[in-house]
């Protein structure tokens, strides 16, 4: 029991650690590479109209369009002339981002952050230019038919805020019975942007957060980039490896849709209501989503910005579930709030996660203690045990009737020194989650040569000083294993050590410092029984 119940244990964690190093991280490069790929193959001039900021677009006699797609109104298209000139735009300009909004279907073509670098030292866009479809592209199908229409504004240059302040722009687009107003709020001390879009003239309004989301951050470690939807608390991720089998519907109470990497995203968040979400394939590897509605007030907040979840959850909008701790998230929040306290005071995220793994650990120490005191017993009656094995191995019932004899006798029991380590498998699995998702860990450095927890140790001492730790620590724990099964259980070092060098610096950080801490445990347990 002991035994199969130990390698359970390392192989449920053997198996966690060989998925997120050779698929998860695969797919997320590959999936970052295709969306370069994607947005250097579709930069293409614009073919959307210009009109006066103070006149009525001219827009030419409408052609009929093609048969329309199941479920979406018979309604002409609109047949745009060609542009001859740039699209004229509006830049807004906050403490926390700058922003470009095109005159052409009154679209965000550019969104820039401030306060984020990317590895290179660049500015961090979410939103570029390059894109296919840019965000907040609206239709009467799925076409997003307007993005290529001209709307009037009557706003005059750009928009500078700072501090608390608040500024409207209003876009305005009017074609014989179609009738499209779309006013933003912009937030001079927020990420977040109000969206209302009064529509008249069609029964269908699709609005989508766009195509070509930033790459950014989507090759790093267990990163998941690409759609994802929170209906009710559901949380839906799609993956942009596996084609859509056509147009995939979400009705019921969706909360929001989003594009993300592994620490920044944008999402639509409808505030009115709606007909439900819809996700399908453009192209071999995207995946376009869009909130469906009709005519009337449509109203809207859209956010780009950074996974900081406390952030988030100020905005009300049920944001902070972009933020994805995984299954033990019920443990993983206080963890994460616990790490955040800390740093607080501390002002640095390496030592804050050494303080943190010290404090997880102190309510374990008694069980711990009596875990290991249990295996030295367990060790002593060893040779009796393989002696009642031996002599009763044709008859197993008899065999299992003088082993726990044996038990009884001696005071001992058999799953005593693997119950400390199934209590702290949820406690560990939250701690690796928080430690992998946190953006507050992107670019913080710790001490020496490590300047980035978020990322692998470029020398790779740590993972190696871990896996030196995690041998020693092999050798001093007491075991019950056959020399055979102990010879090769003396690998698992080696194979954590070569699959924690890519990990990031953090979660080897914490690791480490598990490992130390409990050597020292055994040895004090140790000492004690020996005087």
């Amino acid at each position: 029991m002991e035994k199969r119940a130990l390698v359970a244990i390392v192989l449920s964690i053997s198996i966690l650690m060989l998925y997120q190093y050779f698929y998860v991280n695969p797919k997320m490069k590959e999936a970052a590479k295709a969306a370069q790929l994607a947005a250097a193959n579709d930069n293409r001039t614009s073919t959307a109209a210009i009109a006066s900021s103070k006149a009525e677009p001219t827009i030419p006699t409408p052609v009929q369009s093609a048969a329309p797609s199941a479920g979406q109104p018979a309604i002409h298209s609109i047949d745009l002339p060609t542009v001859v000139s740039e699209p004229k735009t509006v830049k807004v300009d906050t403490q926390l981002y700058t922003a470009i909004i095109s005159h052409t279907g009154g679209v965000i073509t550019s969104f820039k952050l401030k306060d984020y670098r990317d590895k290179g030292g660049k500015e961090v866009y979410l939103i570029d230019k390059s894109a296919k479809i840019p965000a907040l592209a609206s239709g009467y199908n799925t076409d997003f038919t307007f993005m290529k229409a001209a709307f009037n504004t009557a706003s005059s240059g750009n928009i500078t805020l700072t501090g608390q302040e608040t500024r409207q722009l209003a876009f305005a687009f009017d074609y014989n019975d179609i009738h499209i107003k779309r006013t933003y709020t912009f937030y001079g001390d927020s990420y977040k942007i109000g969206l209302k879009d009064e529509v008249a003239g069609i029964d269908d309004y699709y609005i989508t957060t766009g195509s070509d989301f930033s790459s950014e951050g989507a090759d790093s470690y267990g990163a998941h980039k690409g759609p994802v939807i929170l209906r009710d608390m559901d949380r839906i991720e799609l993956n942009t490896s596996k084609k859509l089998d056509g147009i995939k519907l979400y009705d019921g109470n969706i909360k929001w849709i989003a594009e993300e990497n592994k620490y920044f995203f944008d999402a639509l968040s409808p505030l009115t209501q709606t007909k439900g979400a819809q996700m399908w394939n453009d192209g071999e590897k995207s995946i376009i989503g869009a909130i469906k509605t009709g005519s009337g007030t449509n109203e809207f907040m859209f956010y780009a910005g950074p996974k900081k979840y406390e952030v988030l959850k100020s905005v009300n909008a049920s944001l902070e579930h972009i933020v994805d701790f995984g299954f033990f998230s019920i443990i993983a929040r206080p963890i994460f709030w616990m790490l955040m306290f800390i740093n607080r005071y501390i002002g640095n995220f390496g030592w804050s996660i050494i303080l943190l793994t010290l404090i997880i650990r102190i309510p374990f120490i008694p069980l711990i203690n009596k875990g290991q005191s249990s295996m030295k017993k367990l060790q002593k009656v060893q040779p009796l045990m393989t002696e009642i094995r031996e002599k009763h191995k044709k008859d197993p019932q008899r065999m299992q009737t003088e082993l726990m004899a044996l038990y009884k006798k001696h005071k001992v029991n058999p799953m005593g020194g693997c119950l400390p380590m199934l209590v702290q498998i949820p406690v560990f699995f939250a701690l690796y989650k928080v430690l992998l998702v946190s953006i507050e860990l992107r670019g913080a450095p710790f001490m020496l040569w490590i300047t980035d927890l978020s990322s692998k140790d470029p020398h790779y001492v740590l993972p190696i000083i871990m896996g030196g730790t995690m041998f020693m620590q092999q050798r001093m724990t007491p075991t019950t294993m056959d020399p055979t099964q102990a010879k090769v259980m003396m690998f698992m070092p080696i194979i954590f050590t070569f699959m924690f060098l890519s990990f990031p610096s953090g979660l080897v950080l914490y690791w480490l410092v598990s490992n130390v801490l409990s050597i020292l445990q055994q040895v004090y347990i140790n000492k004690k029984k020996t005087a």
